[in-house]
């Protein structure tokens, strides 16, 4: 091999490490940044630092408002419980109208595919998993 060709690799090669790191750093970082947005204790934080930032609160409208925010995520999060409560019904009816059709062989498929919808449910959305 020529010595121009052995540049040529390696420079081709540090752009193809450089790309696939530079892909893994920001897939890691995006799912990262997902799951801060969809954890409700980091809803108050984010809205206290954007107020802090923009409106300069005194220690006294800080103290008033982080009350407020605390008592407004609470009442979103029963909303958000709620809602997946009532979701998780209506998809649990569907599944069981779905389960009447279905040979043997389909159910058991479809009871692993309602394992993997309960655990990923739980883990993206931050909440408990219902009462039965």
């Amino acid at each position: 091999m020529k010595p121009k060709w052995k540049i040529t690799l390696v420079l081709l090669g540090i752009v193809l490490v450089s790309f696939v790191a530079g892909g893994l750093l920001g897939a890691t970082l995006t799912k990262r940044a997902l799951k801060r947005r969809h954890a409700p204790e980091m809803w108050n934080q984010t809205v206290m630092r954007i107020l802090q930032q923009h409106l300069k609160l005194t220690p006294e409208q800080t103290q008033k408002v982080q009350a407020i925010i605390d008592n407004g995520v609470d009442e979103m999060k029963g909303i958000r419980t709620e809602t997946i409560s009532r979701t998780d019904a209506v998809v649990e009816k569907m599944i069981a109208q779905v389960e009447k059709e279905l040979t043997p062989e389909q159910d058991a498929e479809l009871q692993k595919l309602k394992q993997q919808r309960t655990a990923t449910t739980i883990d993206i959305l931050k909440v408990e998993p219902r009462k039965k």
